[in-house]
């Protein structure tokens, strides 16, 4: 099974594939699913949609893997886009893309920048977590620039053993975190490996925000966690504008729809930007049942 998913990523990620995306508008028409599309007036349309429905919104910029650094200066030209309708909105940002890896202290300076200027806007901003490489140096980042901006948040994935201990540590801060199960590859030694384990860190790191006076981020689509999570906030006289459930574009749009209705907070990631193929493969591979839809579209001559 392993070796034949890794086959269907190599398919999907070929660069043939991707010359024959590009040029194909069914495939452009496919990946709106998931991908808002390349331009920032992309992001704006989809959020007044999403908006409309009552969900709150996150913005992602998808760059090209030679050009990450750009994705900070699309997402300041995002919030002058949204203007007004920049209030309450969230920005999600790479640490490589503040140049992280190259310049510890550009990359802090860089988000500094960013916050203030989402701040002004009435927006925050949340670092995202890339691998396990640099977890503790995104950790450091974070540490170094939410002392001047306590709306910072900080992506925290639970796969990670240590984890758990830290988010310990960010809950007793009243930080904002993000939880997510994890999806970068990392040590056995230092990651949990079984998707149950995963579950019940999961639900672990739940409960130690909820019993705390932090802010929870929850970015799953499991219905078994969402449910835990209501039930525990509740236990907790949570009220309901102290956590928010988050989701990406295209996945489960009903269950977004369903939270709001029922007075919950939940988040849509909206990711766009020219770097919209890599993550549209990556959402296929994780979704083999849309590959013939994939392939059939990239046959339609229109």
């Amino acid at each position: 099974m392993r070796r034949s998913s890794n086959a269907l990523h190599r398919f999907i990620r070929s660069e043939r594939l991707r010359r024959a995306a590009h040029d194909s508008e069914a495939i452009s028409d496919l990946a709106s699913t998931w991908v808002a599309g390349e331009l920032v007036t992309d992001a704006v349309f989809t959020a007044a949609d999403l908006r409309r429905k009552g969900l709150e919104v996150s913005f992602a910029h998808i760059a090209p893997s030679d050009d990450e650094q750009g994705s900070p200066r699309q997402l300041r030209s995002l919030l002058t886009s949204l203007g007004p309708d920049a209030g309450g909105a969230e920005l999600s940002v790479k640490p490589t893309s503040l140049g992280l890896e190259e310049d510890p202290a550009r990359a802090a300076a860089e988000l500094d920048r960013l916050c203030r200027d989402a701040e002004s806007a009435g927006a925050h901003v949340t670092l995202e977590m890339e691998d396990h490489e640099t977890y503790q140096p995104t950790l450091e980042l974070y540490q170094a620039v939410v002392v001047d901006h306590p709306m910072l948040g900080i992506t925290i994935p639970v796969n990670i053993r240590r984890a758990e201990s830290d988010v310990v540590r960010l809950a007793a801060r009243r930080a904002r975190v993000r939880l997510c199960v994890g999806s970068y590859p990392a040590p056995t030694a230092a990651s949990i490996r079984s998707e149950h384990e995963k579950s019940l860190a999961l639900v672990r790191c739940v409960r130690i925000m909820l019993e705390s006076h932090a802010y929870l981020m929850l970015a799953t689509h499991d219905p078994r966690i969402v449910t835990i999570t209501h039930e525990l906030a509740r236990r907790h006289d949570r009220p309901t504008d102290s956590y928010e459930f988050q989701m990406l574009l295209g996945v489960r749009p009903l269950e977004q729809r369903r939270l709001t209705d029922i007075g919950l907070t939940s988040r849509t990631y909206i990711p766009f930007g020219p770097g919209w193929y890599e993550y549209f493969a990556t959402r296929i591979a994780a979704r083999p049942r849309t590959l013939w839809s994939y392939l059939r579209a990239l046959l339609d001559k229109r």
